[in-house]
């Protein structure tokens, strides 16, 4: 069996008898410490697969990946601390492309707490792969999404699609990780992951994780000016984050409600009138 096509749900059954569970099985690891948690993620991005320097600069792509590794932090109520980063590069690079995708990271990790403080460089003969991995630090132990129920509410922190978007029009978008929501969202006792592979593939993270499906409202998610439904639902590449919980404290939380988990075993997209609303394609998977 090859791994293309086998999707990525597959794979992370294969592998999870090699991890330590006790450091949850999320986007992100976390970590007891002597003094609190670590909360620890990493994330690749590959040349034209992720980011394409044809269209955007070094320095937007740096930017922009550093803005999507975030997002698993921001996810988890993290506070950033430290960034390691690997970037393999072919010969043909340019250095220039080298200095602005580690200037894009560096004026992002500026506007945070966040320290890059080392990694590696390598030379390969396909397309350059950015790798960072990041570390932050919580007091308070985030929900895992194995821990959703059924009768939660789902919500989001702000519209989807601007995204792709930005994608269609081949223009660059420089992302902001939303690090302070997720503090508060968390402090709250709110599940919350980051839009990275677009809502419904989220959802069905939820679904994998914690056997619970959804009912998504589709008139009831936000949209991006100039965005499409389908974009905002399926678009992904977002710092936004989908937050779950009890319908309480998703009040006081204050997010726009867009519908509810289930023990239906399936995530579901309806209109205002309860019909189904179908997309060719759910969101991101690497190997489908």
């Amino acid at each position: 069996m090859k791994v293309g096509g086998a999707g990525e749900f597959s794979l992370l059954d294969r592998i999870k008898p090699f991890l330590d569970a006790r450091a949850g099985r999320d986007d992100a690891a976390v970590l007891a410490v002597e003094g609190g948690l670590l909360v620890a993620s990493c994330d690749t991005f590959v040349e034209g697969v992720h980011f394409d320097l044809s269209w955007m600069s070094a320095e937007d792509a740096g930017w922009r990946s550093l803005a999507l590794a975030l997002g698993d932090l921001a996810a988890k109520g993290a506070i950033p601390a430290w960034a390691l980063t690997t970037l393999a590069m072919p010969a043909t690079w340019e250095t220039a492309h080298l200095e602005g995708v580690y200037r894009g990271m560096a004026g992002l990790a500026r506007q945070t707490p966040l320290q890059i403080v080392g990694g590696d460089m390598s030379a390969v003969d396909g397309p350059a792969m950015l790798s960072i991995t990041v570390v932050g630090h919580s007091d308070k132990l985030p929900l895992q999404r194995g821990e959703a129920k059924p009768g939660w509410m789902v919500a989001l922190t702000g519209p989807l699609g601007a995204a792709a978007i930005a994608l269609r029009e081949r223009r660059a978008l420089r992302l902001q990780p939303r690090l302070a929501e997720g503090r508060l969202l968390n402090g709250l006792g709110l599940c919350c992951g980051d839009v990275s592979d677009g809502l419904v593939r989220e959802m069905e993270k939820f679904l994998y994780m914690a056997g619970v499906g959804s009912r998504i409202n589709a008139a009831d998610v936000p949209v991006a000016a100039g965005a499409s439904l389908e974009d905002a639902l399926t678009g992904g590449e977002e710092t936004e984050l989908v937050c779950v919980g009890p319908e309480d404290l998703i009040g006081s939380a204050g997010l726009r409600v867009i519908g509810t988990l289930t023990d239906g075993g399936r995530v579901e997209i309806v209109d205002a009138h309860g019909k189904p609303v179908r997309f060719d394609h759910g969101g991101y998977d690497h190997f489908e």
